[in-house]
């Protein structure tokens, strides 16, 4: 079947900060291709499909590497929309996916399902300091950042120059089935 999720990130800006969302993200899927729940899958916007991989938690249950290693998997990034209402950046993220139901090949008593049982997703950013790049710095817009859904909120992110605060994300992004 094909199935589709909806994530939504807001993010709250100050004045002083220059923010772009990037075009990648991390999501918690339940892979058909390797019959394995909870999977971390890739996404790039553009990209013809996702990058599945094991998470953490998966490597905790197991003695050894997955045998299924990485591989490709039918989902990827078929919306995706960024604005802005005032002070908040928003993200819309729409991921399509073909689905099947299967049982986990190391843990049978777990099911897939269109959506993970702990739905999680990653979403990735760069603000930079308008205070740092007018006086002069060469590194004023920083590194790549990021946020994930089952992170403790609110999150802040600061100026690692001035210390000037930049963004809060008062909640983690919404994940639906569409």
């Amino acid at each position: 079947m094909l199935s589709h999720v909806e994530i939504t990130a807001r993010v709250a800006v100050t004045s002083g900060a220059h923010f772009v969302w990037s075009n990648r993200l991390e999501y918690s899927h339940d892979c058909f291709v390797c019959r394995r729940v909870g999977r971390t899958v890739a996404l790039h916007h553009g990209a013809t499909h996702g990058v599945c991989h094991s998470s953490r938690r998966q490597l905790e249950w197991q003695d050894d590497l997955d045998d299924f290693g990485v591989h490709p998997t039918p989902i990827r990034i078929t919306g995706f929309d960024t604005g802005s209402d005032g002070e908040v950046e928003v993200l819309r993220c729409r991921l399509s996916f073909w689905w099947s139901p299967f049982a986990d090949v190391k843990r049978p008593g777990e099911h897939g399902s269109e959506l993970a049982v702990r739905p999680w997703v990653r979403v990735h950013y760069r603000v930079g300091c308008h205070t740092c790049r007018d006086s002069g710095r060469d590194d004023w817009f920083g590194e790549q950042k990021s946020f994930q859904s089952n992170t403790v909120w609110p999150v802040t992110g600061s100026c690692p120059h001035c210390r000037a605060e930049l963004v809060t994300m008062s909640g983690p992004p919404e994940i639906n089935l569409v």
